[in-house]
């Protein structure tokens, strides 16, 4: 993604991602790989040239070359350049697709607060699969009022951001023809291809020696904080970032 954004030869680029567990791993990826590769290859590739001739020479085992290292600086380079990509908030931005359920929702807010815990732009909310109400009269008039429910909760919690709707279709929406319908319903106010919002994430208060992150819907049980030496760990349940000293400082 990365090389084609840098090519210059595209207006937009889209990219349609998997679930929420499988999108958080990736978005975590270059981060944690580059971060690891910076600190560890420096050392192997010290350590290989310093005793590197004398175990090949005892277990006939072969070290890696400089070809090898310089193999993973490029892929690091290229971590490194999706990273500072995706970090963008004048370029980059993610929108939410959630539906008005219950389960759905609070899925929906998991994910909202991982990608505000590694400073990931969310920009705007996706509401699909609405159903008319002429399709719930009668049998499913209470589905209805579940609906309604689940409509107001995401008007209450996603207050700030841009919200977009979209009715349940009357075919997937898979061709060009039905994207272009939806996308000229939802996006008739607005350029699509605009960053649509923008939060401020890390606030840093260097008059109170204060850092705020901005973590909507974690609970206080779900918060974790730790430090490891020059390192603090912030997390949300399951969901962790590490920051290095002089990266970012709290001070309590």
């Amino acid at each position: 993604m990365t090389a084609r954004y840098e090519s210059g030869q595209y207006d937009t680029i889209i990219v349609d991602c998997a679930p929420t567990g499988e999108t958080l791993s990736l978005l975590k990826y270059p981060e944690r790989f580059s971060t690891l590769i910076e600190k560890v290859l420096p050392l192997k590739k010290a350590g290989v040239k310093a005793v590197g001739p004398a175990v090949e020479k005892m277990t006939s085992i072969p070290m890696p070359g400089e070809n090898v290292f310089d193999d993973i600086e490029y892929l690091m380079d290229k971590m490194q350049r999706l990273q500072g990509l995706m970090l963008n908030r004048d370029v980059v931005s993610l929108r939410v697709v959630t539906t008005p359920e219950k389960i759905v929702i609070s899925e929906a807010k998991r994910n909202f607060t991982c990608l505000y815990l590694y400073h990931y732009n969310v920009d705007a909310i996706i509401v699909n699969h609405i159903y008319p109400e002429k399709a719930m009269e009668g049998y499913f008039g209470k589905w209805m009022k579940l609906q309604e429910e689940g409509l107001n909760e995401i008007k209450e919690c996603f207050s700030e951001v841009p919200r977009f709707y979209v009715e349940l279709l009357p075919e997937e929406l898979r061709t060009l023809k039905v994207l272009r319908e939806v996308g000229n319903s939802i996006y008739k106010d607005c350029d699509p291809d605009d960053v649509l919002f923008k939060q401020d994430i890390y606030i840093t208060d260097q008059d109170k020696k204060c850092l705020k992150i901005y973590l909507p819907f974690a609970k206080k049980e779900e918060l974790i904080l730790e430090q490891d030496k020059g390192e603090l760990s912030v997390g949300v349940k399951n969901e962790r970032r590490r920051f290095e000293d002089g990266y970012l400082n709290i001070f309590f």
